[in-house]
């Protein structure tokens, strides 16, 4: 199917009554789908494909609230030439209302962002790359976390960040994060490749240490039967669950952009996958269910840190 068709049958969809009777959950599966279509080419930066997945994130975060924004940004991308990409934020205006009229002066401040990046590879060696795993499963998670939480009051402000070029250099994340005061935000929570596989069944959570104190019983609050949380505290911890000595946990996705301007992070991720970056990381190959219950997982860390004291980044 050509694009400019696709696009009508995009627009088709987002306006019809059909959409708006589905569950979140059944959404959820929806956009991961979507989101990882051969029609879209890999969303690869900067490509006609990236143009119409941002079109689609941008609609689908619109059914939730109108705070949603471009942020287009620039980056070197050789010796003599850059490249542009653009990130997409919204934010639960349920939440700010509620945050402005705490009585705390300092907790108006804090804020939590939530990432997942859409750009992925596009083609390599004459191959599509459709990039389920990495990392439509994070975006579908991000816009289903804005679905839930948009009206739900909660004692933080939560900003849902869609990054672009993430994958050529975490370019989007750097320029979002350097926009941010420090100690206004709480931590980055960042979602990337959470398409849980069967036979472990195990979501990891690396965390910075400094975050260590607070969220051991955050994470012991939290529990599904079909997923296992695995809390880590450093990316050699991770790198041996994992068995995965040739990765950076700590730099291997944009909560390092937060990190470097010492904001805290909370990354959620199924750690390594034998499909990543290659043309078999496909919807087919993600156990939905599993998806589903890893989504909720994070879900229910939300829903339990707005029951912890947290506290204020001190950068």
């Amino acid at each position: 199917m050509p694009i400019k068709q696709l696009t009508v049958v995009i627009i088709f969809l987002l306006l019809s009554p059909f959409v708006n009777s589905k569950t979140a959950q059944q959404l959820l599966i929806d956009d991961l789908y979507y989101l990882a279509d051969q029609q879209l080419a890999g969303r690869k930066t900067g490509s006609q494909s990236a143009e119409l997945t941002r079109s689609y994130i941008k609609n689908r975060l619109s059914q939730v609230n109108n705070n949603v924004v471009e942020q287009p940004f620039c980056y070197k991308s050789g010796l003599f030439s850059q490249a542009c990409g653009i990130n997409i934020i919204s934010s639960n205006i349920g939440a700010l209302e509620a945050v402005t009229q705490a009585s705390d002066p300092l907790q108006k401040a804090t804020r939590i962002i939530i990432t997942a990046h859409y750009d992925h590879l596009g083609k390599r060696g004459g191959k599509l790359h459709p990039g389920a795993n990495d990392n439509a499963t994070g975006v579908a998670a991000l816009i289903y976390l804005a679905s839930v939480f948009n009206d739900k009051p909660l004692p933080f402000s939560l900003t849902f960040v869609a990054t672009d070029a993430e994958e050529n250099g975490l370019h989007g994340s750097k320029y979002f994060a350097k926009t941010l005061l420090p100690n206004s935000v709480i931590m980055n929570i960042n979602l990337d490749m959470l398409g849980v596989k069967k036979r472990r069944s195990n979501l990891y959570v690396l965390t910075s240490r400094t975050l260590k104190n607070t969220l051991n019983s955050v994470f012991l609050a939290v529990e599904n039967n079909n997923v296992n949380l695995k809390p880590v505290y450093s990316a050699a911890q991770m790198s041996r669950y994992i068995k995965s000595k040739n990765i950076n946990w700590h730099k291997a996705s944009d909560h390092y952009s937060f990190a470097r301007q010492k904001i805290p992070y909370v990354y959620f991720g199924m750690g390594y996958d034998s499909a990543h970056h290659t043309s078999n990381d496909t919807a087919e190959n993600i156990n939905s269910k599993l998806f589903t219950d890893a989504v909720l997982l994070i879900e229910a860390f939300i829903n339990q840190l707005a029951k912890t004291p947290l506290p204020l980044n001190p950068s």
